[in-house]
């Protein structure tokens, strides 16, 4: 939950504890979305955001309306700004399941900030890597950037970077690993997508921007207002129905011990764990999903394509020694425990995004699949 609360100081451009930053200098200039071209080299070009690395907040640009996600994508402890920039007098249209509708220039934007302690995140962050996705005539074009240690500045890194890095965790411990910032070749490995035409007819997407992952309230700077209606509000979102109508995904601020949820709520939170984390590869249109016909996107309810009692279809050498994507009851035997568990080269899950193993995530769906009623998968 603390992380949650500096991420959110992080959100609006708030040094930690602080009030919101003011309206950014005129003098700074309108954002610079360049179409059908690389974009620059330095990220300031873009007039996105400047980052203040002595207070570790980022302060954003004139319409780059900062966002958070109800269920986050985990990447090693690394903490997310993302940002959403669409051209004046457009606006995004309103999606009820799938990624909303963006105008061309339409500018994502996401921020990976890594705390020295995570018992005290708000202090000593490292700004990473900006990753951004920019919507051109064709369709999105990713592009990742690197910061400078100090966060003085950022590059176009296409070929990505590799390093070693290190924090102290909840309990104390020095934590060492290798950090990726992904080629950009290997970003569409999580943002591509059949579009029903035949496999080799794909397209890059993006995944957060979603009604159910924004459905959340996040403070602007006047007090916490829910963020779909802020952006219809504001003229850059359009069609949006009575909130009433709109799901939310679960709240991952709030399962604590998944121990002690009821089994509905379990589920829920289980659920929408493995969709952000997992569903963007593992759905019937994605690269994963394709190839193990195992789909786990929230909306899946077919058991065996789920994983229950079902035979990996692609798992090469990474299934542990097991049999079963899940056993009913028995998360020890289940080989998607396993994968989220290991930290092994070519058998960990996400390939991509992480050397570490998410704690609280394999606790989480272990419980989910230790309460299923046990059932003999032979």
């Amino acid at each position: 939950m603390k992380r949650a609360l500096i991420a959110a100081a992080l959100l609006t451009g708030c040094p930690t504890g602080g009030e919101p930053e003011p309206t950014p200098d005129p003098e700074w200039g309108p954002v610079s979305v360049p179409l059908g071209e690389q974009p620059p080299n330095d990220l300031a070009e873009l007039r996105l955001l400047r980052w203040d690395p002595a207070t570790g907040a980022a302060t954003f640009n004139d319409r780059v309306v900062p966002f958070e996600v109800n269920t986050p994508l985990f990447s090693d402890h690394a903490s997310k700004v993302r940002a959403v920039w669409v051209p004046e007098g457009e606006a995004m249209t309103f999606a009820p399941n799938d990624a909303f509708g963006f105008p061309v220039g339409s500018l994502l934007l996401k921020n990976f900030l890594l705390p020295a302690d995570l018992r005290a995140p708000e202090e000593d962050v490292r700004l990473i890597e900006t990753r951004l996705l920019i919507k051109q005539e064709d369709g999105w074009e990713q592009w990742p950037y690197v910061w400078e240690e100090d966060g003085s500045s950022a590059s176009l890194d296409l070929g990505g970077e590799v390093f070693g890095a290190s924090f102290v965790d909840e309990g104390g411990e020095t934590v060492e690993f290798t950090y990726l910032v992904p080629q950009r070749n290997q970003c569409t490995e999580c943002h591509e997508l059949a579009d029903g035409a035949g496999e080799e007819e794909r397209y890059v997407t993006p995944i957060g921007p979603k009604a159910r992952h924004l459905n959340r309230d996040h403070d602007f700077g006047a007090g916490p207002v829910n963020q779909l209606e802020h952006l219809a509000s504001i003229g850059m979102l359009s069609g949006l129905p009575d909130l009433a109508q709109v799901d939310a995904a679960w709240d991952a601020n709030t399962v604590g011990d998944p121990t002690q949820l009821d089994d509905a709520a379990l589920a829920e939170a289980a659920r929408d764990y493995l969709d952000i984390n997992c569903a963007h590869c593992h759905n019937p249109a994605g690269v994963n999903g394709v190839s193990s016909q195992l789909f786990l996107n929230h909306d899946n309810d077919d058991p065996f394509t789920l994983g229950v009692c079902k035979t990996p279809g692609s798992a090469g050498e990474g299934t542990g020694g097991f049999t079963y994507d899940i056993v009913p009851g028995n998360p020890e035997e289940s080989i998607l425990v396993y994968r989220m568990a290991t930290q092994e080269l070519g058998a960990m899950m996400p390939l991509l995004g992480r050397s570490l193993a998410h704690e609280a995530g394999v606790e989480l769906v272990s419980e989910w699949v230790r309460r299923m009623e046990p059932a003999g998968c032979d």
